[in-house]
């Protein structure tokens, strides 16, 4: 293990009330915060392989592993995060009728035993020892319930529900952001589509530009992903959150009342332009208001927690980021309990998976494939 920063005070602005509620909470629990920053490499042994192909990452249930998707090879890496180990390299088919999506880019740990895999076209349930468990569909017209007029794609960021009955997704339209809410019950074929109002203006900060038969897009987009159970579905525009009740399928719109930043974005923005370095111009422009990062469960002190930035900008001559961080927490019943600006992190840590009161993001160091841990010390005395 090496260090690679020592620790940092995170500076306490704010206490807030409870949201939704009148009620105030009596103690922040970001008083006192501390936190440090670690590399860990991962010990591969003998093995030799590209250590940044890695993405998608998915602990598994006990919290002691992470399977992580290797994209040169089609293999799931198992790695043990208490010795810090490469454990087994699960290998999948390129075709035959094991075959995995092409082109995979969604992977989901279901069990000790099976993961979900998907692509924008293609989806599945597969056994870590490489035999596909089930096929599932993400053609519109083979559910009922979503109307003949329904265009939007049903790949993207499929989420599995945990008693694997149901597929959700956010459908939405070539480079677009989502159009809603897809549920889709893998029992009886049907399917549905909830609006999200509160995340529609995530549109107003997302830009295109197109040329011949290709894109490319920036800016914020919505998000789906199951954290500690819950279906959470927010956006970075906007620190509006909606929950989804999985037995009955309805949305719970959550508010916060932050004190240190905007609710969400703000102004009117192109969502086309006409060459590549307008839209890297409009983007860095979106990029200056608030963004949020995902939610994230600390299990040990059972809390939710997310990161924030503002002011992003580029430096020309050290070709490098920079922006204002922060830090909001949230009891398990989302209610804003915390927020601080954080001095000594010059970007805010994204993506990534949480372990008990650890942050983990993807790094390399020489040859080996590593994580940069983010230990955060919410209760420091």
């Amino acid at each position: 293990m090496k260090k690679v920063l020592l620790i940092f005070p995170w500076i306490i602005l704010a206490s807030c009330s409870g949201q939704k509620s009148e009620n105030q909470v009596s103690e922040n629990i970001l008083e006192n915060f501390t936190f440090s920053v670690d590399t860990l490499v991962v010990d591969v042994g003998e093995e030799i392989f590209m250590p940044g192909a890695y993405s998608n990452f998915e602990i598994s249930e006990d919290k002691n592993r992470v399977y992580t998707y290797f994209e040169p090879d089609l293999e799931v890496h198992e790695i043990d995060l208490n010795s810090l180990k490469l454990l087994t390299r699960h290998k999948f088919e390129k075709d035959g009728p094991n075959m995995i999506p092409m082109y995979l880019n969604y992977m989901q740990n279901l069990s000790e035993t099976e993961l979900f895999f998907a692509s924008s076209v293609q989806a599945g349930i597969f056994k870590k020892n490489g035999e596909k468990a089930k096929s599932i569909s993400l053609q519109p017209e083979d559910y009922t319930g979503l109307g003949p007029d329904f265009s939007y794609s049903l790949g993207n960021d499929p989420v599995i529900s945990p008693d694997n009955t149901k597929l959700l997704s956010l459908p939405n339209e070539g480079l677009g952001t989502a159009e809603g809410l897809a549920i889709l019950n893998l029992e009886d074929m049907s399917g549905k589509l909830l609006h999200l109002p509160a995340l529609e203006m995530t549109k107003n900060f997302r830009v295109v530009f197109r040329q011949g038969n290709g894109a490319i897009s920036s800016g914020e987009n919505q998000r789906i992903k199951l954290v500690n159970g819950k279906l959470i579905i927010d956006s970075g525009a906007t620190s509006d959150t909606y929950i989804l009740d999985l037995q009955s399928d309805s949305l719970r719109l959550m508010t916060f009342p932050h004190q240190l930043v905007p609710k969400a974005k703000t102004g009117e923005f192109p969502n086309e332009v006409d060459s590549n370095e307008r839209r890297r111009e409009i983007t860095r422009e979106i990029d200056k208001q608030i963004s949020f990062s995902q939610f994230y469960w600390d299990e040990g002190n059972q809390i939710y927690f997310r990161m924030g930035q503002m002011n992003r900008e580029f430096n020309e001559v050290t070709r490098q980021y920079t922006a204002d961080i922060y830090l909001f927490v949230y009891d398990e019943e989302f209610t804003l309990i915390g927020e601080t600006i954080v001095e000594g992190l010059d970007l805010m840590p994204t993506g990534g998976f949480a372990k008990d009161n650890k942050l983990y993001l993807q790094w390399v160091v020489e040859e080996n494939p590593a994580f940069v841990v983010y230990t955060l010390n919410f209760q420091s005395k």
